[in-house]
């Protein structure tokens, strides 16, 4: 038998679960630039899952790390278009 599922027209399906989590740390950094430890405790995801949000966000070209008194720090990079669309 097999398994069939039915999507009613017009709905749409949610952003897969990395996803949800990218946007949010994206928006909670554009807000304000702060610390890895900061950004564990604002979203209580744990340092794994924050890591693995933040590599993300920075291979996609989004976030930019630096080290400042041996704490890294992480900033949302400024578009060079200012009236370009974020995917975000």
């Amino acid at each position: 038998m097999q398994n069939q599922t039915k999507q009613k027209q017009g709905t749409r399906e949610e952003p897969p679960q990395s996803q949800m989590r990218k946007d949010a740390l994206f928006k909670l950094i554009q807000v304000e630039p702060d610390h890895f430890n900061s950004l564990v405790q604002a979203t209580g995801w744990g340092e794994d899952q924050t890591r693995m949000t933040l590599l993300q966000l920075t291979v996609d070209g989004l976030v930019s790390r630096r080290n400042r008194a041996g704490r890294q720090y992480f900033t949302a990079k400024k578009s060079s278009d200012p009236h370009e669309v974020s995917h975000i």
